[in-house]
């Protein structure tokens, strides 16, 4: 249905007061610090990893060497979805204002803002909904009679985003692993998640070693005076003695506002194992309904996202449910 006069009844009046659409400064786009992000030109992206044959077995002098044969990893997907809104107004509000030139036109600079907002809203979810132990929609990757995802919400391996110690995902090589924790933020805790990425799930999928470390943490702005001052004392604001703070400037803190979860914080290898997928910049049209003489405008953009690798991950304090 049109918007029409009736809804805007100060902006046709003729007199001297203002009359203008609502506008802030933006909140900075954040999400491309965290994905990767990749221009795609298919509907959806598919991988598979290869597991290598892992560590040299010690031979006796007249014994054959062993044979070891490499396998697949898992299969990762990811889809591009398709986001998009349209407006219609009457011909007589968009062409009898008198404090607007163009009603439609005027609105494009908050049009190119929602796109923002909507992108790092979806991205931000990743987060929001990665530790819900029955998953979540924005982890399946199904298309209709084009691509069964089996894992439904789920990742790859079938497991959370983010997993708590009880509810362990294998690795090809049959070792067990979680990376998800439930300890408020702390000095003390987050040595715990760092070494949770760095010593214990830096493994590779036949579990041999491999150097993996988080170079950033991420957390709503409500945890920033908590982090700042641990991240940021050079003396160790816990000790009565102010000892040195060995994780001063440890990690990077980036504070995200589109996280719900206001005591979630999680450290992160950036633009490690999750991807935003660019399918199509957006595209604003306006015209003209030859049959109403109302006027039209829509915008229409395509991104997703794809999950490849956990191991850059340990979050804590996250919604399970």
């Amino acid at each position: 249905m049109a918007t029409t006069t009736s809804s805007f009844p100060e902006l046709l009046k003729k007199d001297a007061y203002k009359w203008f659409w609502e506008s802030y400064d933006v909140l900075p786009k954040v999400h491309p610090m965290i994905f990767k992000e990749r221009m795609v030109e298919t509907l959806y992206e598919r991988s598979t990893s290869a597991v290598g044959t892992g560590l040299l077995i010690e031979k006796g002098e007249t014994e054959a060497i062993e044979e070891r044969s490499p396998i697949e990893g898992f299969v990762t997907l990811g889809k591009v979805r398709s986001w998009g809104k349209r407006e219609s107004v009457s011909k007589e509000l968009h062409d009898d204002p008198t404090k607007l030139a163009n009603f439609m036109k005027s609105q494009m600079p908050q049009w190119a803002k929602d796109v923002v907002e909507t992108q790092e809203t979806f991205y931000a979810d990743v987060f929001n909904k990665g530790g819900l132990t029955a998953g979540h929609a924005i982890f399946n990757n199904s298309i209709p009679n084009v691509l069964d995802d089996s894992t439904g919400n789920l990742i790859y391996d079938s497991k959370p985003l983010f997993n708590l110690s009880g509810n362990d995902r294998s690795s090809k090589g049959g070792g067990t692993y979680y990376n998800g924790l439930g300890l408020s933020f702390s000095k003390t805790n987050l040595i715990t998640a760092y070494n949770l990425m760095s010593v214990t799930n830096n493994r590779k999928e036949d579990d041999t070693k491999m150097a993996m470390s988080p170079n950033a943490i991420i957390a709503n702005p409500s945890l920033k005076f908590d982090i700042d001052e641990v991240l940021n004392s050079p003396d160790d604001p816990s000790t009565a003695n102010r000892a040195i703070n060995t994780v001063a400037s440890l990690v990077k803190p980036i504070y995200w506002h589109y996280l719900t979860d206001t005591d979630q914080w999680t450290l992160a290898r950036l633009q490690f194992g999750l991807e935003a997928l660019k399918r199509m910049n957006p595209e604003f049209d306006m015209w003209e309904d030859k049959e109403t003489k109302n006027y039209q405008m829509s915008v229409f953009t395509r991104f997703g996202v794809m999950v490849n690798n956990w191991r850059g991950l340990v979050s804590s304090n996250f919604s399970t449910s």
